[in-house]
Formats: C-alpha cells, structure tokens, sequence
C-alpha cells in the first residue's frame, strides 16, 4: 500500500520512504530529519510540558544510546523495556541530554520485529556500590513547576536523585548495596531522572 496513502496525507513522501526503507542510519550517525531503528532501555513518565505532553525514552543500537522524546500523541503510546521500534520523520536536535530524537505530530513510532544489539552507552551509565549517606530533600520552585532533589552518597560519589527517583531510595538503609541504572553527568554531576532506575542489590 502505499504509505502516504495508508496515513492519509500525514506524511511526505520522503518520510514514506523512510517507513518503508529496511535500512536506516544508527544513532550516532543520526542529523537533521530521520528515520532509525532502536530498542528501547528505559521510558520515563508522560509529563507536560506547556500545553504538550511528552515523555523521554532512551533508546540504543549497536553505535550507542540517546534519548528519544515523545511529544503530543506520540507520549501515549505504550513502550516497554526490550521493545524495538522504528522512528519515522523526527529531528535531531542536541537536548538537555546531549543528542535528542524529537518525535513529534509529524512523526511515526511502530513497534518492529529485529534484533538489536545495543553497544555500552557513553553519555548513560550503571553504578553499583553501599549507600554511605542520604541528605534531606530540597525543592525547587521555577513558576508553577516543582523539582525535587536528594543527595545520597555511594561509595564517594554524590548522586542526585530527581523527583520520582526519591521515592526509590526512601526505604532503602544507609549501609545497603544498590544498583543504580541509566545515571547520566550534566556539569561535572551525577544525576537519576525517571529515565534512571534504583534496586537494593
């Protein structure tokens, strides 16, 4: 069928042909408007941004990993952990994370069928180590959005838990051994967002 027909007129005929194409750039040859493949490592939470949801997936192949943001529609569609999906006509822009794929009304998720082998990430990372210190909560107001901070200390690295991640180590003792998934380092700090995932070892 044809694919421009099939999403009645949504997409141009250069997206169709990234739909229907079997191969694509990896991750970090992406640039500019594409069409890639990648399993999909974690998913974060479905938030608003302005009048707009969005929701961060991080996503990875063979060359490495970045975050995939969902936006308007695209935020809804169920993702999981182990899933592998095609994008379809999203922008590449450098984000808060470094580079970002931004999947927007134009764009097109489809979960496919291929394996995927995913290459050890540069820019997130796993920590694993005894919990030495937790600090108090702090929070930030910026308008009418709230942010949530907490230290804890593991090993000597001081690790910033954000929002939701809090509620992770809230029951977790000084003294416990911890596994610390998807972390990532913005101006020389370590920080776990709802990208991030926190288990007792």
């Amino acid at each position: 069928m044809d694919m421009v027909k099939k999403f009645d007129g949504l997409l141009d005929e250069e997206a169709a042909r990234m739909l229907a194409s079997p191969t694509l750039p990896k991750i970090n040859e992406a640039e500019g408007i594409v069409g890639l493949y990648g399993k999909v490592l974690s998913v974060g939470k479905v938030k608003k941004a302005g009048k707009n949801l969005v929701k961060n997936v991080l996503i990875g192949d063979e060359t490495g990993c970045c975050i995939l943001a969902l936006w308007g529609r695209n935020a809804e569609i169920e993702l999981k952990e182990g899933d592998v999906i095609k994008v379809v006509n999203a922008i590449v822009k450098e984000g808060y994370y470094g580079k970002e794929i931004n999947a927007g009304e134009r764009s097109e998720i489809r979960k496919v069928r291929k394996n995927i082998y995913v290459k050890e990430c540069e820019n997130f990372f796993n920590i694993e180590g005894k919990i030495t210190k937790k600090m108090p909560t702090s929070v930030y107001v910026n308008g009418e959005h709230e942010r949530f901070i907490k230290k804890i200390f593991v090993g000597n690295d001081c690790i910033y838990l954000i929002n939701e991640r809090i509620k992770d180590a809230r029951d977790i003792e000084i003294g416990s051994e911890i596994e610390i998934k998807w972390a990532y380092t913005k101006n020389g700090k370590i920080f776990v967002d709802d990208i991030g995932r926190i288990s007792r070892k």
